[in-house]
Order: structure tokens, then sequence, then C-alpha cells
């Protein structure tokens, strides 16, 4: 049975990747990335809250994890969230050059003036030399 130090009342987007991955099996404890727990706080936070357990090698689904992962899948938000991870996914397989165009100019920002570019020279005296 699994004890929940810090109750979750509702799944986030801080909740949920943690908990996709240990419903897929790859939720795997790396110490080299993660010493202090072995998993990332978003792992360890679910661990506290009751929905994640200890498991060979990884963290797992407990009981509670998965009930209340599969209510959010059905949940309109966790619909609309699947169908946009399923359709990144998708855009992902593109060759680079196809998938190049979905980021325009204004979703990078605007590109940087002249005025912006001399800003990082940090010897501008030396550049002109």
């Amino acid at each position: 049975m699994t004890y929940a130090l810090i109750p979750i009342d509702k799944l986030t987007w801080y909740h949920v990747p943690s908990l996709l991955a240990a419903e897929a099996g790859r939720l795997r404890y790396d110490r080299s990335r993660y010493p202090i727990h072995a998993v990332s706080n978003n792992a360890m936070a679910c661990h506290w809250g009751g929905l994640l357990e200890d498991g060979h090698g990884g963290m797992r689904l407990s009981a509670e994890g998965r009930a209340r992962l599969a209510e959010w899948k059905a949940s309109p938000e966790g619909c609309a969230w699947l169908a946009s991870e399923a359709s990144d996914d998708e855009g992902d397989q593109q060759e680079p050059a196809v998938r190049s165009h979905r980021q325009t100019p204004t979703e990078s920002g605007p590109a940087p003036t002249v005025e912006v570019a001399s800003q990082l020279t940090l010897f501008p005296e030396d550049a002109q030399a």
C-alpha cells in the first residue's frame, strides 16, 4: 500500500510526464543525471503524492497512480494533451527541412537587429581593428 506524504489534488503538466513514463516502463533510476533521488523532482513529487512506487530499476505506477492517470486520460484536458503529444511526435518523424517551417520568426521571437547585435560585442574597439 502506498502512503501519500504530500497529497496531489489535481494532475498537472508537472506530474503527467512522469506518470506516463512510468506507465510505459521508461521511468528508470539514473544516479548520474539525478544524483539526489535518482529520478527527477517531478517523479519524486509523484512518489511522495502516492502516485508512484519503487520498482525494480525504476519507479512504477501505484494503484492510486494508475487510477488517477486513467481518469486524467479520459478527461477533456487529458485527451487534448495526448492529442497534442501525438501531433508533436508525428512532426518529429518528418525530415528537418520539412519541420523547420513549423517555427516561424514570431514563434522564436523577432530577428535580432543590428543595434541588438552590436550590444553583444564585448570589445567594440577591437572588432573594428
